[in-house]
């Protein structure tokens, strides 16, 4: 018996031989569908070993094997396999096909997974770094290949840290979304219609397979989202006429962040970011520490703004950790902002709507600003009134940190701005009399500190 099946031209990459192969993209691009096809043809064809996986599968019901068994009928092979209720298997040459959450798996019993043929990772967004280093070199048979089919949620996933943007050499990688499926339909075409319209953010994460820069209950990614719209994050290099400003999270058993900004007329010009774990503030095994780090950069420092913990006695040295870093060279420190976090949020809120950032060198703030968000309550199916720990607390409460402290440094600048006036009394004439004005003005003068 001879099938003649028509896929996608985008998917004619991954038909030859290949260790990996990997599809990803928005909804509609028919990648499930290709893979489910090549299985069920393989299957039929020579024998072949399958296996499915997903990172979390309580049920078969969450697994593609409903998708398979479709795939058979549209194929007329229903007497050619025998479908049970844990697995499918080809009756003429005994291929079989199972369905495995890795969530259940280890380092030891993985180990049964040697001899397939074929593993396929469906959703492989979720897959955690912990399953996909085990699964590599568990799928070892001679020839045996690893496929991915996703939609790309946020770019330090584990499987697009491994295949984006960057492939490994054994690798084929698709970028298909609902354009390069010939056989989209309308009622899916209406319904991404809808979506873009209201919301573009969000659809073009859906239907166009783009990160997602907009997530449900998120404090800072729409404005995120601005930026990127309106060129915002882009090549901001340091001016050295102008101070720099440092905002601190202090991070005892996880990382220590700092953010750079200087401030040019109204806007906000974040050029740099620094994120490190297991470093000392002042001293380190190695010699290193979170201070020398700062003092290395080429930056001419204004202020350093600091959470109230600064304040904290090192057990080690007998003084605070402020005067440790003082000592160090980091002068003047201000400790510890009063606002509460709902008034600090706004306040970064409102100063991300008029800042700059460096792409480059600020990257990694901005994905943890962009997934900084409220906690969800499971139980009740809604969120709470505070932020979730997800790893992005520390590079946010450092944002907030910096937006309320540079709304007071605006303020007692406008206070202490003073000039003095000579006039030349020996001027013939009012209008020829000549003035000059002497007085200290800062980089802050033409901050708008009315939009905080």
């Amino acid at each position: 018996m001879k099938l003649r099946v028509e896929v996608p031209k985008v998917f004619e990459k991954l038909l030859p031989p290949m260790r990996y192969k990997a599809a990803f993209g928005g909804r509609g691009g028919a990648k499930s569908h290709f893979f489910a096809e090549q299985i069920i043809l393989r299957c039929y064809q020579r024998k072949t070993d399958v296996v499915c996986v997903r990172e979390v599968q309580l049920t078969i019901k969450e697994s593609v094997k409903k998708l398979l068994e479709e795939k058979i009928i549209k194929f007329g092979l229903e007497n050619a396999f025998k479908i049970t209720d844990n697995e499918i298997r080809c009756i003429h040459n005994d291929s079989y096909i199972i369905f495995r959450g890795m969530q259940s798996y280890n380092a030891t019993n993985l180990k049964s997974l040697e001899g397939f043929d074929v593993c396929w990772v469906e959703e492989a967004q979720t897959l955690s770094s912990v399953s996909l280093r085990l699964l590599r070199p568990t799928i070892r048979k001679p020839g045996s290949e690893i496929w991915f089919s996703w939609n790309p949620r946020y770019k330090n996933d584990p499987v697009d840290k491994f295949f984006r943007p960057v492939p490994p050499d054994n690798a084929s990688v698709v970028h298909v979304n609902w354009n390069d499926n010939p056989w989209f339909p309308d009622v899916l075409k209406d319904e991404m219609k809808i979506d873009f319209a209201n919301d573009e953010a969000m659809a073009d994460h859906i239907w166009n397979g783009h990160y997602e820069v907009v997530t449900e209950g998120a404090y800072y990614a729409k404005l995120i989202y601005q930026a990127e719209k309106e060129g915002r994050i882009t090549n901001v290099p340091y001016n050295p006429d102008e101070p720099v400003y440092t905002s601190w999270d202090l991070g005892l058993d996880d990382h220590t962040v700092v953010w750079f900004v200087q401030i040019i007329g109204p806007a906000v010009h974040v050029i740099d970011y620094l994120e490190v774990r297991d470093t000392g503030l002042v001293t380190d095994p190695d010699g290193q520490s979170v201070a020398n780090f700062i003092l290395r950069k080429p930056y001419v420092y204004a202020e350093h703004y600091f959470p109230h913990d600064v304040e904290v006695r090192n057990l080690l040295t007998k003084q605070t950790r402020k005067r440790d870093l003082e000592q160090a060279g980091l002068k003047p420190i201000r400790a510890g902002s009063a606002l509460p976090i709902v008034d600090g949020i706004n306040a970064g809120r409102k100063m991300l709507a008029k800042s700059y950032f460096d792409a480059d060198k600020t990257e990694p703030g901005i994905e943890r600003l962009r997934h900084y968000r409220v906690e969800f309550d499971e139980e009740l199916d809604t969120n709470k009134p505070k932020p979730m720990k997800n790893g992005a607390q520390h590079t946010a409460d450092a944002w907030r940190e910096l937006a309320v402290n540079l709304f007071d440094v605006k303020r007692r600048n406008s206070h202490q701005r003073t000039a003095e006036i000579e006039y030349d009394i020996h001027a013939e004439d009012y209008g020829e009399r000549s003035s000059r004005r002497r007085g200290r003005t800062t980089g802050m003068d033409d901050y708008d500190h009315e939009a905080y």
